[in-house]
């Protein structure tokens, strides 16, 4: 679609990352994300993603935040107008990806509603909690759902890293939207404080399909 001279203003600092340019820029203005999570958890991770430039961003938060959810929206206008944010809706339409992030006990409340959306959709799904866990899933399987982890489980507690492991997963997020991590391979990365390792993931050794693709 081409790139005006104000997005180009805009947003040079990641157009000039090598990999990155105006297709890359291009690619994020086309997106269309659902974020999930508490407004506390949520918070940076939109700021980012409105800088960023993604041109369509859809909230879930569990209905113990619903009145939070003005003041974001708000608070994203104010960041950059060209940035649609609304309520995700009932019926979903193609997402390119979907970025969750739990830490707080009203993250739970989510669950169910992330069940819907889990399959055939590219995910980052973080827990911010104690071990910290950030799930990279590019398309599916697995998914949220079939993943050789506990990756929907109740929240424990908030870990004291959990910022920094939602900002690692904001990040993951916006290089499978912008086009920076092709054909990536499901990967779960777990956190002992700010020290991280990586494996793998793969569907597990249920005997029964979920949906996702298998």
């Amino acid at each position: 679609m081409g790139l005006t001279d104000q997005q180009i203003e805009r947003y040079a600092r990641q157009i000039i990352v090598p990999g990155f340019g105006g297709a890359g820029q291009e690619r994020l203005l086309s997106s269309r994300l659902m974020l999930a999570g508490t407004a506390r958890d949520i918070a940076s991770p939109l700021a980012y993603m409105v800088g960023a430039g993604v041109g369509e961003i859809l909230l879930q938060l569990p209905p113990s935040d619903s009145g939070e959810q003005n003041s974001l929206i708000t608070l994203a206008a104010r960041l950059n107008s060209e940035v649609v944010v609304k309520p995700a809706p009932e019926e979903i339409a193609p997402l390119s990806l979907m970025l969750a992030i739990g830490a707080e006990s009203g993250s739970g409340e989510l669950v169910s509603r992330l069940r819907l959306v889990a399959t055939g959709v590219p995910t980052i799904f973080c827990r911010a909690n104690e071990p910290g866990r950030v799930a990279i899933l590019p398309g599916a399987p697995p998914c949220l759902l079939c993943a050789d982890a506990d990756l929907l489980g109740p929240p424990k507690e908030r870990g004291n890293n959990a910022g920094f492991i939602a900002m690692v997963a904001t990040t993951e997020a916006f290089k499978l939207l912008a086009g920076l991590t092709a054909a990536a391979v499901p990967m779960l990365l777990e956190f002992t404080g700010f020290a991280c390792v990586s494996r793998e993931l793969r569907q597990r050794e249920s005997g029964r399909s979920c949906g996702c693709g298998r």
